[in-house]
């Protein structure tokens, strides 16, 4: 199985919280996280989607990347079963996308008197 790399908005409080998550159980390390804000010229879909991509050049966003993830953190894979028909049944999009929508996203650029704290 190849390494996938997630891209992650490093000012998300509930990002940061699933970066910790991921890393704590990636017991294999088949996962690299990067902060998504870091990269220059960065399409939108990829800051408002969950991105990531494996080592072959394919591309995942919002619910098709945790399935990626889930496929990938053996102390995972007992529900890659409910993913797997989250995923087929379209279910998992429409989950995701009502939560990622609730997220709280901070600009990309911050003024001399910002005061955002956050650490990837």
């Amino acid at each position: 199985m190849s390494k996938l790399i997630i891209y992650i908005d490093g000012w998300c409080p509930v990002c940061l919280k699933f970066k910790k998550f991921v890393i704590a159980f990636d017991l294999f390390n088949f996962i690299s996280i990067e902060d998504i804000r870091k990269i220059d010229n960065v399409e939108e879909k990829k800051l408002n989607f969950m991105y990531s991509e494996n080592l072959k050049g394919n591309s995942f966003y919002g619910f098709e990347s945790l399935y990626e993830i889930n496929k990938r953190v053996g102390l995972l894979w007992i529900f890659l079963p409910l993913m797997y028909l989250l995923k087929i049944s379209g279910a998992g999009n429409y989950l995701y996308n009502e939560l990622s929508v609730k997220r709280k996203i901070f600009p990309l650029t911050c003024s001399d008197n910002c005061n955002l704290n956050f650490k990837l």
